[in-house]
């Protein structure tokens, strides 16, 4: 409140000075004369070279952002799944005793609150724990024409965006191969049980509150804005090696936790 002729009370901000650094990433294959020479045009092997190339790098990215984002000890809110609750939440495939809606509902208050008022506006699950959800009685009675498990309605991410009262709901699907190659292979959803709610901004930038950032390298020519690029070569000094044609990938960016109170984690929230 202020009397006549009086200045007002000033307030700042503080920018952290943290650093960041884009790491390159990159990934190639080669192409022989003769394989070339001797292919049919529907095989198109350079299109599906280069898509190859660029899934395992967008897996290799994934498998960063669990590790960066989406584990233990991040955030400054954690909870982990438990069988008889007491405090902390019950495992989501309890359909008897678990309230998935209530523990996000929780967590998004607790994350406000501790925040200062930013309301988390993004719901990350691994792909085991979605397909929990989906077939939740407490998910199921909040969709139309009252839904049950045994008559289930079609459960897609958008209305589990509503449901949660979030903006975005994004299911971590990518399949991860832990085994050396030729060997039986290993595969495990990169997402594993977890879950994570978090507050993401429309458009980032200095003055801008967000639980975390990618930052890209895009100032090389040719990089796009997320830091990636293609490239072919072809050339005498590979021909010498007899390959017809070198594809590469990189990518180049950085991943980091700027706002630890803007996040709230669910470890092993399914069993």
């Amino acid at each position: 409140k202020l009397a006549p002729r009086t200045e007002v009370n000033r307030i700042g901000m503080a920018i952290s000075n943290d650093s960041y650094f884009a790491d390159v990433y990159g990934l190639g294959m080669d192409f022989d004369e003769q394989t070339i020479a001797n292919e049919d045009e529907v095989l198109e092997i350079r299109a599906a070279g280069a898509q190859t190339l660029m899934m395992r790098m967008l897996l290799d990215r994934e498998a960063n952002f669990a590790s960066t984002f989406f584990s233990t000890g991040v955030w400054t809110n954690e909870v982990s799944g438990n069988v008889s609750g007491g405090g902390t939440p019950v495992f989501w495939n309890d359909y008897t005793n678990s309230t998935p809606i209530q523990d996000v509902t929780v967590a998004m208050r607790t994350t406000q609150l501790s925040s200062g008022g930013f309301k988390p506006n993004t719901l990350v699950v691994g792909k085991e724990v979605r397909d929990i959800l989906i077939n939740h009685p407490d998910i199921l009675a909040r969709l139309n024409g009252g839904s049950t498990i045994n008559n289930p309605a079609l459960v897609t991410d958008g209305k589990l965006a509503e449901i949660f009262g979030v903006e975005n709901f994004f299911v971590m699907e990518a399949v991860n191969n832990t085994s050396v190659e030729g060997l039986t292979e290993v595969n495990a959803f990169i997402g594993g049980k977890n879950a994570m709610l978090c507050y993401t901004p429309r458009a980032s930038g200095l003055m801008t509150p967000a639980a975390g950032l990618t930052f890209a390298w895009n100032s090389v020519p040719g990089v796009s804005n997320l830091g990636v690029t293609v490239e072919s070569f072809s050339d005498d000094a590979l021909k010498r090696q007899q390959v017809a044609e070198h594809i590469q990938v990189k990518m180049s960016y950085d991943m980091k936790v700027v706002g630890p109170d803007l996040g709230y984690f669910w470890n092993a929230i399914v069993q």
